[in-house]
């Protein structure tokens, strides 16, 4: 009875300040869609909290049933959160939760509790987890339990066990099937397959996605399995509703290739990387051609290049408007000119990055599925397709977090150049990571360098071992004994990162194996960007790199697939460097995509394999790369195997 009555002391003092901190609107709107599922499926409660802690104190009273009085005070928890006001209730179910002993009220008290942690803009993952535990949906409100199960695996990335959990939901809506279907789509192929035999009651999300990824390039044999399919799951909502990227590439027109115009720097300081890319390109173009047919060749594309150095970008748009597609440029603010004055219907391949937030306004409304009002009918054009194709550093790096993160590493630290790509690099791998752990877990240390001296006092400084060397020093000062030691690193890390250049990676590397305490119960592994790798290393230098996990182009790793193109290509060009040797593969790639741009534009979910990666588009127009990592050994390099 006294619990009660501190209840409602502390629920009356809460009201008169206003029950406590409301979430304002904007910090509500942050919340991802499935926290706000979570707390729609309610009870009415059309009181407010105050009239059910005095009924749980007036039934108290009358009949000392504990189950009754604590039935109204998880009420009163439950009218408290419809309130928005998550910190009374959860004051209200901590003080009364171990006298809580009704399965059902038991349940719902863990519910509201992690409903409510779910509603916080940082969220204690941790304490969810630990709230699950009590949690039964077969006990009591199970689409309720069920939402905070899925919340939980959306954190955790886990696509295929929250959308088992979605359909669990009931009942089942478009607005579910849609997001079922959404979630899936961030499996690979070999996934879905595993998938479809383990999860038999998502068959139909996991088959039509098994023919997107099949056949999403191939509109006939598409548009075949799409209605083999619907004629099998004919009263499904998926049927009936169609996602809708699937209903684009089944009436997307196929991009018409006579004449292409390709705009690189021929001339000036760019020329040697604009005749790579060139270099590239008729790669690809004399690939394709021996590809067709005699009667084909005869009406075959004609590439026309540009040199974007003596021409200015008014004149390029005029010479290149009645082209079927444009490659290039390659400068950012060329591209970012060209792009703007362009006229609507050109099929374009940038060959950079657009900052979107720098381009004018009727460019960042312009969608390649989207055909833009017009004031009459009669004028309206269908738009062409923009694309943009960047070797990008930072998308780098943001895959290097992620393969990282996998691995269970969980204090790594950053070694960088000081300026730069690496430094960008070393950013943007910071940020991923941080993204990935959650906001209040502890940063991983940097160590920043200029030149080499500063390279070896840097990374000796982040690992402890100039302070271990230190301590050994004042020992020895201390005695006329001679001491024999061995100076120890920190052992709480348990990953080195670096960006670098191949050549400061050949002094980094050594530095950090001899920082590396031998009392270690393990090696410390270190991870790198393709800034770090040259296919010129001697095995000298591969010594030197052992044991060193990198990302790249599959250009520039053992790669079986385009072996024979790599022998080609290295007759042809026996000198050419490591940068040059990338700047071939992305104007081979960017001339072999023209043709599937349609059913990739139409698709983000749907890749294929290049020379610079396996290449996808996204919602934004950008072509995204996944990289694959090789591994340094004593005297090769070896293609890892894809997560």
């Amino acid at each position: 009875m006294d619990q009660l009555k501190w209840l409602l002391v502390l629920c009356a003092s809460a009201l008169l300040y206003g029950c406590g901190s409301t979430p304002d609107k904007s910090e509500r709107a942050e919340n991802n869609v499935s926290n706000k599922q979570t707390i729609q499926e309610e009870p009415d409660l059309p009181q407010n909290p105050m009239y059910y802690l005095n009924e749980a104190q007036r039934i108290f009273a009358e009949t000392a049933d504990i189950n009754q009085r604590n039935y109204w005070i998880v009420q009163a928890a439950e009218s408290y959160k419809q309130q928005n006001a998550c910190a009374q209730s959860e004051k209200v179910l901590h003080i009364s939760l171990s006298e809580i002993k009704d399965p059902i009220l038991r349940n719902q008290s863990y519910i509201l509790l992690a409903e409510c942690e779910l509603t916080k803009r940082a969220i204690d993952w941790l304490k969810v987890s630990e709230y699950q535990q009590y949690i039964d949906p077969a006990v009591s409100h199970k689409n309720r339990a069920l939402k905070i199960s899925y919340s939980q695996q959306l954190h955790h990335n886990q696509w295929l066990n929250a959308a088992s959990t979605l359909l669990a939901i009931e009942p089942t809506d478009n607005l579910q099937t849609t997001e079922i279907w959404y979630l899936l789509q961030r499996l690979n192929e070999q996934d879905l397959g595993n998938a479809l035999r383990s999860h038999s009651q998502l068959a139909p999300w996991l088959q039509l996605s098994l023919i997107v990824k099949r056949f999403g390039l191939q509109q006939t044999k598409l548009q075949t399995a799409v209605n083999e399919w619907q004629t099998r799951y004919q009263d499904h909502l998926l049927s009936e509703n169609l996602p809708q990227e699937v209903q684009l590439a089944l009436s997307v027109k196929p991009i018409e290739m006579q004449k292409v115009a390709v705009l690189l720097p021929l001339s000036g300081r760019l020329a040697q990387q604009g005749l790579a890319i060139k270099e590239g390109l008729l790669s690809a173009y004399y690939a394709q051609q021996q590809a067709m047919s005699t009667d084909v060749v005869e009406n075959s594309t004609v590439l026309h290049f540009f040199d974007t150095e003596i021409n200015n970008v008014p004149k390029l748009v005029e010479d290149v408007s009645e082209y079927d597609v444009v490659i290039g440029p390659l400068i950012k603010e060329k591209l970012a000119e060209f792009s703007a004055l362009a006229p609507a219907h050109l099929n374009i391949i940038g060959l950079n990055r657009l900052d979107i937030s720098a381009e004018p306004e009727e460019l960042t409304s312009l969608d390649s599925n989207e055909v833009p009002e017009t004031s009459t009918p009669e004028t309206t054009t269908v738009p062409g397709i923009r694309v943009y194709f960047a070797l990008s550093p930072e998308d780098e790096a943001v895959q290097l977090a992620n393969k990282v993160f996998n691995t269970g590493v969980v204090s790594p630290i950053v070694v960088t150049q000081q300026s730069g790509a690496p430094m960008r690099m070393a950013n943007t791998f910071l940020q991923t990571w941080q993204m990935l752990v959650g906001e209040d877990a502890p940063a991983p240390g940097l160590a920043t360098f200029t030149d080499n001296k500063s390279m070896r006092t840097s990374l000796t400084s982040l690992l402890d071992v100039a302070q271990s060397k230190t301590r050994i020093d004042q020992l020895e000062n201390l005695t006329s004994e001679q001491i024999h030691s061995v100076p120890r690193n920190r052992r709480d890390i348990d990953a080195i990162v670096l960006f670098a250049s191949p050549e400061q990676t050949e002094l980094l590397n050594p530095i950090v194996e001899t920082s590396l305490s031998p009392f270690n119960d393990k090696a410390v592994p270190v991870f790198a960007s393709s800034r770090s790798y040259s296919q010129n290393f001697s095995n000298n230098s591969l010594r030197d790199l052992r044991n060193i996990t990198f990302t790249d182009m599959p250009w520039m790793l053992p790669d079986e697939d385009h072996k024979a193109l790599k022998n080609e290509v290295a007759k042809i060009w026996p000198k050419q460097d490591d940068t040059l040797k990338r700047l071939f593969a992305l104007g081979f790639d960017a001339y072999s995509l023209v043709p599937d741009l349609p059913g990739l534009s139409a698709l983000p979910q749907v890749s294929v394999k290049g020379l610079t990666g396996t290449l996808s588009i996204d919602q934004d127009g950008n072509i995204i790369r996944v990289l694959p990592f090789g591994k340094i050994t004593e005297s090769e390099v070896i293609l890892l195997a894809l997560d």
